[in-house]
């Protein structure tokens, strides 16, 4: 079994990991509102073909507290069906899987499908003991185990043992891997002032896909590997133990003739995710706990226990709602290179909403409009105007020039 100093280290690693996330859909699903455009305006414009109106959704965890909470929220192209959510898996199971999104989006004729994948964790040790350790835990559900690998090695075997995809063209995604890479810095000082002699690495790539049936796919994954080198007081040399976590992994597949279209909406739902942040503080919050219980339980009993759940209920109130709302609005990243290289790669560009805030949508229209509760439409037609054509609160909004 891990003995002291590593379940300090599994205490550190838990919230970091989930922090990792970089697409948070995860969990139930609700929509903002219903009184969408229908599919042909008074004057004859028809949606989809015309305009393309853009939904905010809900993600709503149904499972990790004692209501459902609001986890987070992604931009969608309206009448795609999205399914799945969070999956909390047993306290007896891999620790670091715990908690993960698994969800798809589906265009209405399924020619389209994103889809996010659950994370994968691994244990690896040059220590015997605790190496047989790791296998027996495995065998009963634990975390797999593997030596240390790099995102571009996951993503050829997901490609090949999952997917049943050809996997061509991997590249690093440069930026998301610097910038996460300054976070692991950070948290490496951390746990060295801690007497921790661990360090985490990030690699993140993108993969094109292709399946045999001839459509093709996109494919972006994000690995972290967490070394630690602890003293051996038996021979006097160290022991090393690894945790190896694919945190983040997104796919997308489509009918080759739909590969702009895809590619576009790849773009928003990445670019759009807003992660609730006192969902993700509480959770954060209940998985160091959970790094600090020894007995098995069962989830229902733990996962939220006196004052803590009644203190998260209590932040669930309309001003949390409000500081979503706001959150929402401001998160936006500092670092133009990055923004510039996801804009890119990803058919994106920022437009400024009616209450001057800037928001990432599908590259390559003319027009946008938006409305107070996070709907977007965007069109070609100089002549179309929603407020005029649905009688509705839409504003016109800017491009921010590049």
């Amino acid at each position: 079994m891990p003995d002291k100093k590593t379940k300090k280290l599994l205490t550190h690693l838990l919230p970091f990991i989930c922090m990792l996330w970089v697409v948070t859909a995860c969990g139930g699903i609700s929509k903002i509102t219903d009184n969408f455009p229908k599919d042909k305006s008074p004057n004859g414009l028809v949606k989809d073909k015309d305009y393309v109106v853009l939904k905010r959704v809900r993600i709503i965890d149904k499972m990790g507290f004692d209501r459902p909470v609001e986890a987070a929220s992604i931009l969608v192209p309206d009448g795609w069906k999205v399914e799945g959510g969070i999956r909390w898996k047993s306290i007896n199971e891999c620790r670091a899987d715990i908690v993960s999104p698994e969800y798809t989006i589906t265009s209405p004729d399924g020619a389209i499908q994103f889809s996010a994948l659950p994370s994968q964790s691994f244990n690896f040790s040059d220590d015997e003991m605790m190496l047989e350790s790791f296998k027996t835990g495995a065998q009963h559900g634990g975390c797999q185990v593997s030596e240390p690998f790099d995102a571009s090695e996951y993503l050829q075997k997901l490609a090949a043992n999952q997917l049943r995809a050809k996997v061509t063209n991997i590249r690093t995604d440069q930026a998301t891997e610097d910038k996460i890479n300054k976070m692991n810095e950070a948290n490496n000082a951390g746990m060295q002032q801690s007497g921790l002699q661990t360090r985490m690495e990030t690699t993140v790539v993108f993969g094109n896909l292709a399946w045999n049936d001839g459509t093709k796919g996109l494919s972006q994954v994000g690995v972290t590997n967490i070394i630690t080198d602890k003293p051996n007081m038996i021979d006097g040399g160290s022991v090393r133990f690894s945790t190896t976590s694919a945190f983040h992994q997104i796919v997308i597949r489509y009918k080759a003739d739909r590969e702009a279209e895809a590619l576009k909406v790849f773009g928003t739902i990445t670019t759009s995710a807003r992660t609730n942040p006192i969902w993700l503080q509480a959770k954060s919050d209940f998985l160091t706990r959970l790094g600090n219980i020894e007995h098995a339980g069962n989830m229902e009993r733990i996962r939220l226990m006196g004052e803590q759940s009644k203190a998260y209920a209590k932040q669930q109130s309309d001003a949390a709602d409000e500081r979503m709302r706001n959150w929402e609005k401001q998160q936006n990243s500092s670092d133009a290179s990055q923004r510039r290289f996801i804009q890119t790669i990803r058919e994106v560009e920022t437009w400024k909403d009616s209450s001057g805030d800037p928001v990432e949508l599908n590259a390559g229209y003319k027009y946008g409009w938006s409305k107070p509760d996070g709907t977007y439409i965007l069109t070609d037609n100089s002549n179309f105007d929603p407020a005029v054509e649905f009688q509705q609160n839409w504003e016109r909004m800017q491009k921010v020039p590049q």
